[in-house]
């Protein structure tokens, strides 16, 4: 903790960490597949000051998040069938 949190009190500021997507390469070489991490959305207050973090809770809209369907066998002829 800062001196300035100390005497000020800390500043929170919202944030949100969502999970990484990595681009992959199918088995041909051809195509970029994404694939999303499986961590979850994660909501947080910040201090700026001292990057102090306390947990905000779910929000709303975080069940709606949509998910990426990778193929498993990488195939691209099994996903416009």
């Amino acid at each position: 903790m800062s001196v300035f949190c100390r005497l000020f009190g800390h500043t929170w500021i919202p944030e949100t960490r969502v999970p990484t997507v990595r681009w992959n390469t199918t088995k041909e070489g051809h195509t970029l597949a994404p694939t999303v991490g499986e961590e979850q959305v994660r909501h947080l207050e910040v201090c700026r000051r001292c990057g102090a973090e306390r947990e905000s809770g779910p929000r709303r809209h975080d069940a709606d998040r949509p998910a990426v369907a990778v193929p498993v066998n990488g195939s691209e002829a099994e996903e416009e069938e």
